[in-house]
C-alpha cells in the first residue's frame, strides 16, 4: 500500500464509531415490587389470623401455607424451651383452620 492510502485508511479508523464499553453485569438483586402484605408478614400468628380471614372459601394458596409454617418453625427454633408450651395452642388453631377447610369442601 502507498503512503496516502495508508494515511485514508488511518482517517477513516478515527472517523469509525468507538467500541461501547459493556454493561456491569453485577449480582442483581430483585426487589419485591409489588407484593402482598401476606407475603411479607413476619408475624405468623398474624399470618394465621388473616389468611383465615382473606380466604373466602377457604382455600389457602401452597406457597403461603408453607411459608407460614416456615415462620412458625423460625419462631420455635427462637424460643427454644418455650416452644412446647405453644404447641397444643399452636395444634389447636391447625384443627380449627382444617375444620373450615373441611366444611366449605362439604358445600
Amino acid at each position: 500500500m502507498d503512503p496516502t492510502s495508508l494515511e485514508r485508511l488511518a482517517a477513516l479508523k478515527r472517523q469509525l464509531p468507538q467500541q461501547l464499553p459493556l454493561p456491569d453485569h453485577g449480582p442483581a438483586q430483585r426487589q419485591p415490587m409489588g407484593r402482598h402484605w401476606l407475603e411479607t408478614t413476619r408475624d405468623p400468628d398474624q399470618l394465621f389470623g388473616e389468611l383465615i380471614n382473606a380466604s373466602t372459601d377457604g382455600h389457602v394458596p401452597a406457597h403461603l401455607l408453607k411459608r407460614l409454617r416456615s415462620l412458625e418453625q423460625q419462631r420455635s427454633e427462637g424460643m427454644g424451651g418455650q416452644a412446647n408450651q405453644n404447641v397444643s395452642s399452636e395444634q389447636a388453631q391447625y384443627s380449627l383452620f382444617a375444620a373450615l377447610l373441611g366444611e366449605d369442601e362439604e358445600q
